[in-house]
């Protein structure tokens, strides 16, 4: 008889990575402990989740960090893996203390920086051979405002990191040489505010930076996601378009479909990720400018559209979950076979029911052309089995239902961002966080 196998637990159980990995570990027969503040996550109620947990949220660390070492000890010492910015961050500031409880497959915290710190993002990006739209980081209000004043064109504002902040804004889009722009910019320092005992430790932190905006990420984003291993040679990644995103010119991604590995990008990506030291899960966002591919953002944890990159031969959950136990030959030899697999199956991903809200609306609200309308229809329902949901399972169909639930939560709480999110609602600044 074969011994029970070692517990994981993931955190935020509302998010699309989380479920997907959960679905991942517990069909392989892994014990899944899941958490999240709110008792409705939808992976919460996944039939592969062994034990559900109403956790204090990560903004309240010491709280959580007590909490998480107490489910440590009783599981004796299980698997964790970052599932968000916040998590990141929590568990490389606290890797010392939670170590004792639980077994690891992150890298240290001098790591995580480069990702989450967008302004040092900026700096190892650009040593590494890849490009990056320009973005300064102002030091106070007065170097933000010569910024803004003496640039021309689009410009986002946006947090120098999304880790603990009250908001988890994006950031908003504005343009250059207007006094209202350096008004926003004041603004949305303002709102958008890190927890205290983080703004203490990085006070850098606590100002937003500038970036030059290029609309082409507005119709399509490239993301290479995938994995790499401690030892930082083996890597396998697939890629995909973010062709619909919500909010549609700032937002997260609703839409994906396949799109062809460019080598020469994934070996620049690679490079970077061997300099900084990183290894585990990740997702890279690029831009297309006039040629040229622009990295706006590397994600350090489980992702959105994980179950897509599943579905395409990549098994990240049971790379990240065999890496925590130790087992680096046998990580090694999976990523390796992944990376040489042909990434063939499903071609899109999309959670179908939060896409048939937003085109009905749309439609309704006479935001967006019948004609498209109909396009997006056609690009979902033509072959169900091509299409991977972000939430749909009829094996494990709770987890759509409670999303469903909180889906309409959100939009009667919050009906202006609901608006904003149909085309129909915009706010009076040039853009929207």
């Amino acid at each position: 008889m074969s011994s029970p196998k070692c517990p994981v637990l993931l955190c935020d159980g509302g998010y699309y990575g989380t479920l997907a990995a959960t679905r991942a570990l517990g069909a392989n027969g892994v014990p899944v402990l899941v958490a999240d503040p709110n008792i409705l996550a939808s992976t919460l109620w996944s039939r592969h989740v062994t034990s559900r947990f109403r956790c204090p949220p990560t903004a309240d660390t010491e709280r959580f960090v007590n909490w998480a070492r107490i489910v440590g000890q009783r599981y004796n010492q299980p698997v964790i893996y970052p599932t968000s910015d916040d998590v990141s961050l929590v568990l490389a500031l606290h890797r010392s203390e939670l170590e004792r409880d639980f077994r690891f497959y992150q890298p240290d915290l001098d790591t995580f920086l480069n990702l989450l710190d967008k302004s040092k993002l900026a700096q190892v990006v650009r040593a590494a051979g890849l490009d990056m739209p320009e973005t300064w980081s102002p030091g106070n209000l007065h170097q933000a405002e010569e910024v803004i004043r003496d640039q021309r064109g689009h410009l986002l504002i946006k947090p120098r990191t999304q880790s603990l902040l009250n908001t988890h804004s994006k950031g908003t889009i504005v343009l250059g040489g207007r006094e209202e722009s350096v008004r926003t910019y004041t603004e949305f320092h303002r709102r958008n505010v890190l927890t205290p005992q983080l703004a203490a430790r990085f006070p850098d932190w606590t100002l937003p930076i500038v970036q030059r905006y290029h609309p082409e990420a507005v119709d399509k984003v490239h993301s290479i996601a995938g994995f790499i291993d401690r030892g930082g040679q083996n890597m396998a990644v697939r890629a995909a378009e973010k062709v619909l995103q919500l909010p549609s010119r700032l937002g997260t991604g609703l839409c994906f479909q396949s799109a062809e590995v460019d080598v020469e990008l994934v070996l620049k990506l690679k490079r970077l990720l061997q300099r900084i030291g990183y290894f585990g899960v990740f997702e890279a966002e690029f831009i297309r400018v006039s040629g040229r591919s622009l990295l706006i953002d590397i994600n350090g944890r489980l992702y959105n559209q994980l179950a897509f990159d599943v579905a395409r031969g990549l098994p990240l959950a049971t790379l990240f979950y065999e890496g925590a136990l130790g087992n680096d030959a046998t990580v090694a030899a999976a990523t390796a076979a992944a990376a040489n697999a042909d990434g063939s199956g499903p071609k899109g991903f999309c959670n179908r029911s939060r896409l048939a809200v937003m085109l009905g609306l749309r439609r309704l609200l006479g935001t967006m052309p019948k004609r498209e309308v109909e396009r997006w229809k056609e690009w979902y329902e033509a072959d169900l089995d091509s299409v991977i949901d972000a939430v749909a399972d009829s094996r494990d169909p709770w987890p759509e239902r409670c999303d469903l639930m909180l889906q309409i939560h959100s939009y009667l709480r919050h009906p202006r961002a609901f608006l904003r999110n149909t085309g129909y609602y915009q706010p009076k600044s040039h853009g929207a966080e």
